[in-house]
């Protein structure tokens, strides 16, 4: 049986598109949903009893974090597989099957990643390694240029530039979309929930590879992402979140000596973060899809496009 997770806040139509998809594209075993709703003031949890009935909904009265949201959902799931969705992700057909076929051929599988594309068709990078602490300072931008100089796609914290058309164990996968083993779960524990939004995935990953699971990814299955529906809503928010989780996931695997200059630097970076934000970066667009953009928009007839 596949357990789907849902985590949504303030993102009512996203969610209710994310539910039809899965409604109409279900895997061919038994299957069931959970969606925790995080406090949203959208008239959400209304929505989806009344065109998803289907569904099970724990309504927080509050915004609990993402980590502690999931982990409610995958304590009242009853599958061997849990699928952990973003409510902006559209599923296409078979890829909940696809991505079972690896967990099932691959027994050491913990973690599985689908091939993700933007609305507009773009491919957006799955697949990297675990960050060290300069990739975590010098970002995603930073990388990008740096890639250039590369001979090999498959290194670095995103493996941006690489076609993602092997099925493979990768070093860590994006989190939109994932597919996880129970029993890898239950092995390593659930996710840390003091992370709150950002680097609660990096920890777990960690964590599991440290045990011995792997992150593979699938490219047979295939979903759509709308990408930053929560997140633009609170930018400076998610910048904080975002670096506090990056102290804690460095300072927690480092010496205390070195942890008041991981602090320093940290805080040096988010400032900069700050600054860019209030000066009208658009730095969700930057750091997932590489270049300055607008928000995306469902264009006429159920398509989308971005502004």
């Amino acid at each position: 049986m596949v357990s789907v997770v849902v985590v949504t806040w303030n993102c009512r139509q996203a969610v209710l598109d994310c539910l039809e998809s899965l409604k109409d594209n279900p895997p061919s075993v038994g299957w069931e949903v959970i969606v925790v709703d995080n406090g949203s003031a959208d008239e959400t949890v209304d929505a989806i009893r009344a065109s998803a009935p289907w569904a099970r909904v724990i309504a927080n009265r509050s915004n609990r974090g993402l980590p502690a949201a999931n982990n409610q959902g995958m304590v009242a799931a009853s599958g061997e597989a849990l699928l952990i969705s973003n409510p902006d992700v559209i599923w296409q057909p078979g890829a909940v099957d696809a991505m079972l076929s690896v967990l099932r051929r691959h027994p050491r599988a913990a973690w599985v990643v689908p091939l993700v594309r933007y609305e507009d068709g773009t491919l957006c990078t799955t697949a990297g390694d675990l960050p060290t602490f300069a990739d975590a300072l010098i970002g995603r931008q930073g990388e990008r240029l740096r890639r250039h100089r590369a001979t090999d796609p498959t290194s670095g914290q995103w493996w941006d530039g690489w076609a993602h058309d092997e099925e493979r164990s990768i070093g860590r996968g994006y989190e939109a979309a994932y597919l996880m083993r129970r029993q890898a779960v239950e092995e390593v524990g659930l996710q840390d929930e003091s992370y709150v939004l950002d680097w609660e995935g990096a920890d777990w990953t960690a964590r599991l590879r440290d045990q011995g699971w792997q992150i593979w990814l699938c490219p047979e299955a295939e979903v759509i992402h709308l990408g930053g529906q929560s997140i633009r809503q609170v930018p400076l928010r998610w910048i904080v979140s975002s670096h506090r989780g990056m102290y804690r996931y460095f300072a927690s695997r480092s010496p205390a000596v070195a942890r008041p200059a991981i602090a320093v630097a940290v805080a040096a970076r988010a400032g900069a973060k700050l600054a860019a934000a209030g000066a009208g970066a658009a730095l969700y667009e930057r750091a997932f899809r590489g270049a300055p953009g607008g928000r995306t928009k469902r264009a006429p007839g159920g398509t989308h496009t971005t502004k």
